[in-house]
């Protein structure tokens, strides 16, 4: 599954109360990790984050001592477990990199998994248990689960995906355009631990791309030797040497405010034209941010009708269409809404001869109107 299903399978744990354990399988740097940080913040649940690879069985059972007339035993619980008077009702106790910790480690989980407790201690009845770990074929330390553990969790396996990575992280947290241009036209390249060989210290992940994200934002010059070497030791140099020659194009490519505003023509060539749309859909951002479009200022507003009027202007239709498309991933009803109220002539054409495409059926459209109202069929 991709990494917007497995949240949306833990979400469905916290909206409905069940307490199951979740595991979920997935190669370094695709963020899992972040994803669950980004789901304790949605829902204002406390993320305890336990590293179990640099952990020892004592740090995760605790320890058994004499009480003071040396009678019974009494147990220590580690001060690392979630506390609701320390940490709030609501916690996500994320038990990391399990298949990366010790068969002892993983020992000392079971019953904190299974049964919520170990020993006297007991998790907080507001607090999901979730773990994380590589699978086997990830080409890092791996430790097979033993039978008893792996029974005790709801496992997913998480694959890479574009497409969440894009709409879910890189938009949202605002990702260096070079980098989302360049995914967007080469989306293998997010992640390519298996094209880099068998053995290769230094491959692209989502994580390694957000590194030379931050990088770009202080210096976009890939000419410079420093930004050039950070980048092929983040991506890896078969990689990072593609990126470098896309970056360099874009300094000649037509801008998405020149070709807006009318300054130049759009490009012919396919992939400076996909970047190009790209580059347009990115300054509609503001969308994700309103429930609706009279939310907007007159000022956003008016930007994502201009946005639009340059999309349908575009002579390739298909990129318009994807465009338009792009606008309502960001976000559906605010742009949905902008579009139908716009009257403008060659959107009003532009539906009209590329409504397969947008997946309308106009001879639906009963009220016939002089105005299409095309918005509204679309599924």
């Amino acid at each position: 599954m991709t990494l917007n299903d497995f949240g949306k399978t833990i979400e469905f744990n916290i909206e409905h109360n069940l307490k199951y354990a979740v595991l979920g399988l997935g190669a370094p740097g695709v963020g899992k990790s972040q994803l669950i940080r980004q789901i304790g913040k949605k829902y204002g649940y406390k993320v305890i984050d336990l590293r179990l690879a640099q952990m020892s069985e004592v740090e995760i059972g605790g320890l058994i001592y004499p009480n003071e007339s040396r009678t019974k035993t009494v147990w220590l619980a580690p001060e690392i477990l979630p506390n609701e008077e320390r940490d709030g009702k609501n916690t996500i106790l994320l038990l990391d990199e399990i298949t990366s910790c010790s068969k002892r480690v993983q020992v000392a989980a079971y019953q904190l998994i299974l049964d919520r407790k170990i020993g006297q201690y007991r998790l907080p009845d507001g607090c999901f248990v979730i773990a994380l770990g590589n699978r086997e074929d990830d080409d890092g330390v791996y430790i097979q689960l033993a039978g008893p553990l792996a029974d005790r969790f709801e496992i997913h396996y998480i694959e890479p995906d574009f497409a969440s990575w894009k709409n879910d992280f890189a938009i949202p947290t605002g990702v260096h355009r070079y980098v989302v241009d360049y995914l967007t036209f080469k989306p293998s390249a997010l992640h390519t631990q298996a094209q880099e060989g068998e053995g290769a210290m230094i491959f692209a992940t989502p994580r390694s791309w957000d590194r030379v994200s931050d990088i770009l934002k202080y210096c976009d010059d890939v000419s410079n030797p420093v930004i050039y070497s950070k980048i092929i030791g983040n991506i890896g140099a078969r990689e990072g040497n593609q990126f470098v020659e896309f970056c360099e194009k874009q300094s000649k490519m037509v801008s998405a405010d020149d070709y807006i505003s009318g300054r130049k023509a759009a490009p012919t060539n396919p992939e400076e034209v996909s970047v190009l749309v790209n580059s347009m859909i990115r300054k509609c951002d503001f969308l994700k941010n309103v429930q609706h479009a009279d939310e907007l200022s007159d000022e956003l507003r008016s930007s994502a009708e201009e946005v639009i009027k340059a999309l349908v202007k575009l002579p390739q239709a298909e990129y318009a269409v994807v465009g338009l498309k792009g606008m309502l991933e960001i976000n559906r009803e605010p742009a949905r809404e902008i579009c139908c109220e716009m009257d403008d002539e060659y959107l009003n054409s532009f539906i009209k001869n590329n409504s397969f495409a947008l997946g309308l059926n106009m001879d639906n459209d009963k009220n016939k109107k002089s105005k299409p109202s095309w918005m509204s069929l679309w599924n």
